[in-house]
């Protein structure tokens, strides 16, 4: 006798069918963040290349599935709602794994470099552990250390490292192998009640009206700093000054001065985003390029890898951590 089969389940008005978690695609989650990041379906349909009728149905397609609004349609530009919060930091860690794995697949076959030694300027280690592992897995026997540009340089000369990432190009010494890894915009760091309290944010009123928190000279990145003011003819009163970014910004959201920065710079810092006001730096541009450095073939190869390797999570992080209101500041890094 043949057995019955089980009634199907009926839905009431007042009740919805579950939905499997795999109506959600990546590509979806992908639109979702150029359409925070960029304030609105339109920005993000060029930025992706695609048209704004499809931005319009993946994000209504992500709205039915997970059954709810995911952005305020109400402002300009248009926000997430908190349910859209929840979803971006899940979603630009999802992006990053993903991309993350598909990195590892490709690059399976590589045979793993020789024992090599890399110096790091300090503000890649705003990259973390993350970077660590992804070097490990090049090399064989691998050791890394970071400091300041002038002592990375010595030691490449010195033979006492392999390759260096860092802010000098050294296109004066033959035989370098030298990739670019990014190129980023300064910003200016302001206190917050400064910024609260006076329109006026641009760099020659700061300039005339709070001390400057300086980078030491002796860093390549005070250099660039005091080159571009002086090219501006401004002497903004002398404040502190020091070595590292964090102490540098964290001076900043106590309210002692302004400065000047990048984003990765920012990000190294340690500094909590909204302790501080951030603007774009105003009148001629001003931007800090990394590079990748080591004599050539020596071993082969590996400057370019290396340089692969950091680009890759450096735009990772930047869009993982400068993320919303603040995605801004790291709109205009380059990774040529």
């Amino acid at each position: 006798m043949p057995r019955p089969r089980p009634p199907r389940p009926r839905h009431g008005p007042g009740t919805r069918p579950a939905r499997a978690a795999t109506g959600v695609d990546l590509r979806a989650l992908e639109i979702f963040v150029a359409v925070v990041e960029s304030g609105s379906m339109t920005a993000a349909a060029k930025r992706l290349s695609v048209s704004q009728p499809a931005v319009s149905l993946a994000i209504a397609h992500l709205e039915e599935v997970l059954e709810g609004p995911l952005l305020d349609r109400t402002t300009r530009p248009v926000r997430p709602t908190s349910a859209g919060v929840v979803l971006l930091r899940r979603a630009l860690r999802l992006l990053a794994d993903m991309r993350a794995l598909r990195h590892s697949v490709e690059t399976a076959g590589e045979r793993p470099l020789p024992g090599i030694r890399i110096g790091l300027v300090a503000s890649i280690t705003a990259l973390g552990a993350p970077l660590i592992v992804a070097l490990q897995q090049l090399a064989d026997d691998l050791r890394i250390g970071s400091t300041l540009t002038p002592d990375l340089r010595l030691a490449l000369e010195e033979r006492k490292l392999d390759v260096v990432v860092t802010s000098e190009p050294l296109d004066t010494w033959p035989g370098l192998d030298r990739r670019v890894v990014l190129r980023e915009p300064f910003v200016l760091a302001i206190p917050r009640e400064y910024a609260a309290t006076r329109r006026d944010t641009t760099l020659a009123a700061l300039a005339s009206n709070l001390p400057h928190i300086r980078y030491t000279s002796r860093s390549s990145i005070g250099e660039v700093i005091q080159r571009h003011l002086a090219r501006r003819r401004l002497s903004p009163p002398r404040g502190l000054e020091f070595d590292s970014s964090a102490a540098v910004l964290d001076m900043v959201a106590a309210g002692l001065g302004w400065a000047m920065t990048t984003p990765l710079c920012l990000l190294q810092s340690g500094v909590a985003l909204d302790s501080v006001a951030w603007a774009p730096l105003d009148g001629s541009p001003l931007e800090r390029t990394l590079y990748a450095i080591g004599r050539r073939d020596e071993p082969p190869d590996a400057v370019g890898r290396i340089r692969d390797v950091v680009a890759r999570l450096a735009r990772e992080t930047m869009q993982a951590r400068l993320s919303g209101r603040h995605a801004w500041i790291a709109r205009d890094v380059r990774y040529d």
